[in-house]
């Protein structure tokens, strides 16, 4: 399978840190990205932390400060979603510089924007056009037929269970807006300083399961007090489930 075979390319490239088979790497995360699977928030968005493990695009921030030679530096993210209902949630991205000893970490809130729907088939997966939209809880029938379902006293139906997990999985492409409050430096697991970063981004998944994620920035980060621009517009990442990237890692976020 295309999902297993990525994983394992992604795990190797982990572990012995180098590119030699990005082509390979690229060619099955355009696969994943072209089936437009549907996905589970709650079990592909919610929860561990992910390691971004390869990127197809401009390099980008959080990939150079984390270029010491001869220490390995985890990068990634971790998302908590509220569990309300409204696809909302924080985030954690994290980058080291110098191994667990010297990294930067952002924080935020993150909320569901929606299925980008294009009325072109031709358009690249994952790519805005002017004829795309992002379709929202406001105008989403499917989330309209879903409250059909749920309400009133549906009884002893063994069939609720099915149609509450299939309604609970979205499509590829899906947005969620990122908006960057607060950053600091952490120096030896002891020194925090704080940084005065602000900022917002879109997070577009193309593709999530339980291992692997997909996902994509449709425009350059907007960072509208101090650092840089974290990610370029275009930029692809990659992330793995981090017990299965580095299993000796300990999550301290």
């Amino acid at each position: 399978e295309t999902s297993e075979e990525l994983l394992r390319l992604l795990q190797i490239k982990a572990t012995n840190n180098n590119s030699k088979r990005d082509d390979e790497i690229n060619s099955l995360v355009q696969t994943l990205i072209a089936s437009k699977t549907s996905f589970d928030p709650a079990t592909c968005i919610d929860g561990p932390f992910f390691a971004s493990v390869h990127f197809i695009g401009d390099t980008p921030l959080w990939e150079k400060i984390g270029s010491a030679g001869g220490v390995r530096n985890v990068k990634g993210q971790k998302y908590t979603l509220d569990g309300d209902g409204d696809g909302g949630g924080t985030f954690i991205n994290y980058a080291e510089i110098f191994g667990a000893n010297f990294y930067v970490k952002a924080v935020g809130d993150c909320n569901d924007e929606g299925a980008v729907v294009s009325s072109s088939s031709s358009s690249p997966p994952g790519v805005t056009t002017p004829s795309e939209k992002v379709l929202t809880s406001n105008n989403n029938p499917f989330e309209a037929l879903a409250s059909f379902f749920n309400s009133g006293d549906s009884g002893d139906n063994s069939g609720n269970n099915n149609q509450q997990s299939a309604l609970s999985l979205l499509p590829t492409p899906y947005d969620y807006s990122a908006c960057v409050t607060g950053a600091s430096i952490v120096l030896f697991q002891k020194f925090s300083f704080n940084l005065s970063i602000e900022g917002t981004g879109t997070v577009r998944v193309l593709y999530a399961d339980d291992n692997l994620r997909i996902f994509i920035s449709p425009t350059d980060t907007n960072v509208t007090k101090g650092g840089g621009d974290w990610e370029s517009e275009g930029l692809v990442v990659v992330q793995v489930r981090m017990d299965l990237a580095y299993d000796d890692w300990t999550d301290r976020l």
